[in-house]
């Protein structure tokens, strides 16, 4: 039996830049794809629609994509089964992901045809509503800095990350940043950043983050990385709570700063960060130093691969002859 298999990684994103139109910055920002932790799920035909495998809130928002779809097409019955997820509302990505995943998959499946690029997916399942970071990361991979909605075609830049460093994604476990109709909320309420922000933001990332990555500076890349955290950061401060969103990751980047280990920085509304490293063997120091849990917070740490490709779709069968998804 025809099955399709989507496998995605997780997407990073180190602060939107809410600049003005003319600034053209407008919902950007710079963030990277990594290969763990990450969406693997397939779609194959049934005799009843049924969800195999995740978690409760991954069967929810299977269930809602799937209803989406069926409101635009007509799809037969589907079985889609979930054999790895990515945490929901930690700051990786998981929505956009699953979202583009599920949509390629069951429209492979159904029309016989290969995907059409990202952004058409991400209109099909109602992502990419502000940054193109998810969207970019999931065709492409890599380092990938997002010149914001109003900036010259194409609006992302990327660059493939040395396939020698790793990151080092950290999180208190049981805990969620901000998302649905509390972040819709605040972005409908929000005022733009000043503009000596969003240049001090646009900078560290033309000046700094991508000759870093393109020199594979190591050291430059995460002070850089560092400093637009903590710009970025002290921006959106009053409405997580701090820089970091989470008191115990808080603690955590102090505790590491004091001991020289710098380049710590929130991933969209946290509350997990990345710590990037040169090595598998600086990833291994750094882990040492990390503890398992503060405050009764218990905190989990994956060292993660650079993914500098975009998301796996294969099938399993030759062609289907059901009817066409368009």
């Amino acid at each position: 039996m025809t099955r399709v298999v989507a496998r995605t990684g997780a997407r990073l994103h180190f602060g939107l830049i809410l600049g003005s139109p003319a600034s053209g910055w407008e919902f950007g920002g710079a963030g990277l794809m990594v290969a763990q932790p990450g969406w693997k799920i397939s779609a194959q035909f049934n005799p009843e629609d049924q969800i195999c495998g995740g978690s409760a809130d991954t069967v929810s928002r299977l269930t809602r994509l799937l209803q989406r779809l069926r409101s635009l097409h007509h799809l037969p019955p589907l079985q889609i089964t979930v054999e790895a997820e990515i945490p929901p509302h930690a700051g990786l990505g998981s929505g956009t992901q699953l979202a583009l995943a599920l949509t390629a998959a069951v429209g492979w499946l159904v029309s016989g045809q290969l995907p059409p690029p990202a952004e058409q997916l991400a209109a099909t399942s109602a992502r990419s509503e502000r940054s193109a970071i998810g969207t970019a990361g999931f065709d492409l991979g890599g380092f990938l800095a997002d010149q914001g909605r109003s900036a010259p075609q194409p609006r992302v830049r990327r660059l493939a990350l040395p396939d020698h460093w790793r990151f080092l994604v950290v999180r208190p476990i049981n805990t969620q940043g901000m998302s649905g109709d509390a972040e819709r909320q605040w972005f409908e309420g929000r005022r733009e950043m000043p503009l000596s922000l969003t240049n001090q933001l646009a900078t560290l990332i033309q000046k700094r983050l991508l000759p870093a990555v393109a020199d594979a500076d190591a050291a430059d890349f995460s002070m850089a990385l560092e400093s637009y955290g903590d710009a970025v950061g002290s921006f959106y401060a009053p409405a997580q709570g701090g820089t970091f969103s989470h008191p115990s990751i808080s603690k955590l980047v102090v505790a590491l700063r004091q001991q020289g280990i710098h380049g710590a920085a929130q991933s969209s509304w946290g509350p997990g960060i990345c710590i990037p490293a040169p090595s598998m063997s600086a990833a291994r120091q750094i882990l040492d130093a990390i503890p398992h849990e503060i405050d009764g917070w218990q905190l989990e740490t994956t060292v993660a691969d650079p993914l500098n490709t975009g998301a796996s779709i294969s099938r399993e069968a030759p062609p289907s002859t059901q009817s066409v998804f368009a």
